[in-house]
C-alpha cells in the first residue's frame, strides 16, 4: 500500500497561520502613533513585495502602536527585520521581529509569540 506524499503546504491553515509558518510575516512593536499604513507600506516595502498591512485600530489613538506585515516572500521579511529591529523610526525605537508560529495550545508559560523570553 503506498501512500500519497503530502500537499506542499496544509490547506486546513488559513493565509495568516501559513505566512507565520513559512517566516513571510513581521510584528512591528513601538510604532510612533503619527505612523500611518502608507508610510509602512512605503518604507517596509523597499525589501519586497508586501501581501498585506495589518495596523490595529484603536479606540481614541490612531492606532495601537503596533503592526504585522506580511510579505510574498521570507527573505524580504528577514531583511526588513535585520533592518529594522531596536532602530529608530519616525521618532520612536522600534521592535521589528520575525512572528513564530503558534504551536498547539495551553500549558507552559513564559516567552511570547513575538520572540521575547518570559517574566
Amino acid at each position: 500500500m503506498t501512500s500519497d506524499p503530502a500537499p506542499p503546504f496544509d490547506f486546513s491553515m488559513n493565509a495568516s497561520a501559513r505566512a507565520d509558518d513559512e517566516g513571510r510575516k513581521i510584528f512591528i512593536g513601538g510604532l510612533s502613533f503619527d505612523c500611518r499604513e502608507d508610510d509602512l507600506r512605503a518604507d517596509f516595502g523597499k525589501f519586497g513585495e508586501l501581501e498585506d498591512v495589518q495596523l490595529p485600530m484603536g479606540g481614541d489613538k490612531p492606532h495601537k502602536g503596533f503592526a504585522f506585515l506580511t510579505y510574498c516572500k521570507a527573505e524580504s521579511a528577514t531583511d526588513a527585520t535585520k533592518e529594522h529591529h531596536q532602530r529608530n523610526y519616525m521618532g520612536r525605537e522600534i521592535t521589528c521581529k520575525i512572528v513564530e508560529p503558534r504551536r498547539g495550545g495551553g500549558g507552559g508559560g513564559g516567552g511570547d509569540r513575538y520572540g521575547g523570553g518570559g517574566g
